[in-house]
């Protein structure tokens, strides 16, 4: 496996590389005798999340530690690996430097989205660049984190995604509570608290507030002690953040609340259940209407869904 691939994706999040993700795998399933680098950015935790992909063979961050590398040394980067083909996530002009690189460096075929940025769905934007780079029709929406233990232990945890990254961007921590006591009603062996340690005041609420409730968060614990709670779990209800989506990449069926962020990035994946305020169809940075988003119409949902199973 001499001929190599480069895919470029330089959003900096936990989601942002779930939502690319089956884009990334489809590339590398189209051209399978390639070897697949991901270049990326070091908040993704791309090299923990992936370790275990079997479509993924290498991973570069184009940062450390916040500090992005040079030109000279993104160069020395293009040129000791000798990528035959670069797909590239971005627009220009800011990224157009991999694009002079890639032709330094003999890239054959460079695929990016154009020039100029342009407003849309990320996650649609992508199905489209790959059905025109691969020349194929998308059908796949799960994204997937493959884990080297495929004997998953699944187990009766509800998932409660605290955290996000603003107020404007979480639910109101009461309805969460009193989401917590409806759920209890159901046969669960606890629940998952997932949050950030800047999370932990709330975190301490929720478990004050419910004192015969067995709770384990994850505000301490690294993305592989993360990732080895929540598999297998029951679901995941709570904000749009990183943990909503490495669940739903796990195969967990995942409800998440859009009242201020795009509702339309869910479309990626179909274990995500998007629940928006009444009476709306689509939400987007900045509508802040969390509050609006009742906690009879999510209890609704995930009931539904738990007297099917």
């Amino acid at each position: 496996m001499n001929k190599k691939i480069l895919i470029i994706q330089l959003r900096p999040g936990l989601g942002d590389l779930c939502m690319f993700l089956p884009r990334c795998h489809e590339i590398a399933l189209a051209n399978k005798n390639f070897e697949i680098t991901l270049l990326t950015k070091e908040n993704t935790k791309a090299k923990f999340l992936l370790k275990d992909d079997p479509y993924i063979h290498k991973i570069k961050y184009i940062d450390k530690n916040n500090t992005k590398i040079s030109f000279f040394k993104l160069f020395k980067f293009f040129k000791s690996e000798n990528f035959q083909n670069v797909y590239s996530y971005q627009y220009g002009p800011k990224y157009l430097k991999y694009l002079l690189i890639s032709k330094i460096t003999g890239v054959k075929k460079y695929y990016f989205y154009g020039i100029f940025k342009k407003k849309e769905c990320m996650t649609q934007r992508a199905i489209i660049a790959n059905e025109k780079w691969l020349k194929t029709k998308i059908t796949n929406r799960v994204g997937k984190i493959y884990l080297k233990d495929n004997n998953i232990k699944h187990h009766n945890k509800f998932i409660i995604g605290i955290g996000a990254s603003g107020d404007n961007k979480r639910w109101p921590i009461k309805n969460f509570l009193k989401l917590i006591s409806f759920l209890n009603e159901f046969q669960n062996d606890g629940f998952i608290l997932a949050g950030e340690p800047n999370e932990k005041k709330i975190i301490k609420l929720i478990k004050d507030s419910f004192p015969n409730i067995i709770f384990d968060s994850l505000e301490n614990l690294n993305i592989e002690e993360c990732l080895d709670k929540i598999k297998g779990g029951k679901i995941f209800v709570g904000n749009d953040t990183g943990f909503m989506h490495v669940c739903a990449c796990l195969g967990i069926k995942t409800f998440c609340l859009y009242g201020d962020t795009p509702s339309e990035d869910a479309q990626y994946n179909e274990n995500i259940v998007p629940i928006l305020p009444l009476n709306k169809k689509y939400i987007y940075h900045d509508d802040r209407l969390m509050d609006q988003i009742k906690v009879d119409n999510v209890s609704s949902a995930i009931s539904y869904y738990l007297n099917q199973k």
